[in-house]
């Protein structure tokens, strides 16, 4: 049985990957995965992690409640 959760607690989630993407693309972080000697796919594989993430977010959601 689930336990009540706060009317705000489905947004955490998103919130968390949305933090999560903005300290990665918005901050001085990029450098790491953006260097020169970096190989040409890892800011791809940088995206398909915020991709999954956001997956992760939204299944963990659940579905619409309407």
């Amino acid at each position: 049985m689930k336990r009540p959760s706060e009317p705000d607690a489905p947004a955490m989630p998103s919130l968390l990957v949305f933090a999560i993407a903005v300290l990665l693309f918005g901050s001085p972080l990029r450098r790491l995965w953006l260097a020169e000697g970096a190989p040409g796919y890892l800011p791809f594989i940088v995206w398909l992690g915020v991709i999954a993430l956001g997956g992760w977010a939204a299944h963990r959601k659940g579905g619409h409640d309407a």
